[in-house]
């Protein structure tokens, strides 16, 4: 599938640096020439700079891959950290859930949990929770209001703030754009990140859902440090040294099993 392709080749970005065409067409057992169409239409987007016989990294700190290319990423790991951060999800709970393809996988995974409240500031994500009506639980949605930004479809501005102040939440589940430990949770758009700030500042407890490679990535604003976080959930790619750095500044982390031909 092109989406999936397009986004396994800006992983590939993210790792190496640089990709070649005739590597590509091999990997992914098509033509050169789709191999090209594909570098066009992510050079296009502003995801990569084409050169003669390939592709460099292009992206900016403030750069945010559009919601289509994140959520055809890392599906495998996604699934089943959305999966892991459901479980935390109890009987009676008010919880936010944050803007990100990550989190809205969670929904599915959690419909069997009666006498929910669920906060969001993201259209798709109230979108699919109210799909739990029809399975006649008993879930309170409340949708914080704001400015719609258009791709990512989440809410922002000070309306969306003032409905996280307002309230007291059990549990937030956080999806970030990048994680170090010196640096903390970062996410691209200045504005998402502010409401992020507003949701964690209401939760008792905050769970960060973030696949391996998004750690070591920085973006531009910052959301948490992570030792504000209860828990991070990620998949089995993090790398040992990571890994040991976070459990040894006491960040509890949560490592989900995603084999190596599905990362």
């Amino acid at each position: 599938m092109k989406t999936e392709r397009q986004s396994e080749i800006v992983d590939r970005l993210e790792l190496a640096g640089t990709v070649s065409v005739i590597d590509l067409s091999s990997e992914f057992a098509v033509s050169e020439m789709t191999i090209r169409r594909d570098l066009l239409e992510l050079e296009t987007a502003g995801l990569v700079r084409r050169t003669h016989g390939g592709a460099t990294r292009s992206l900016g700190r403030a750069f945010e891959p559009p919601f289509r290319m994140r959520s055809a990423s890392s599906s495998a790991s996604k699934a089943a950290i959305a999966a892991a951060a459901a479980a935390y999800v109890r009987e009676g709970d008010a919880i936010g859930l944050d803007v990100g393809s990550t989190v809205i996988e969670m929904i599915p995974a959690f419909a069997h949990v009666d006498n929910l409240t669920v906060v969001t500031a993201s259209l798709r994500v109230a979108n699919r929770v109210t799909e739990l009506h029809a399975l006649e639980r008993s879930v309170r949605l409340i949708v914080t209001g704001g400015v719609t930004r258009a791709d990512e479809l989440s809410l922002t501005g000070q309306r969306a703030i003032d409905c996280y102040q307002e309230i007291r939440l059990d549990k937030a589940f956080i999806s970030v754009g990048g994680l170090e430990l010196d640096g903390g949770a970062t996410e691209f758009n200045l504005e998402d990140a502010d409401v992020k700030r507003a949701m964690i500042a209401s939760a008792r407890e905050v769970v960060i859902l973030a696949d391996s490679s998004k750690f070591h990535q920085t973006g531009f604003a910052h959301v948490m440090d992570l030792t504000q976080a209860a828990t991070i959930i990620t998949d089995s790619g993090i790398d040992a040294d990571v890994l040991q750095e976070l459990r040894a500044a006491g960040i509890q982390v949560e490592v989900v099993l995603v084999s190596a031909d599905h990362q």
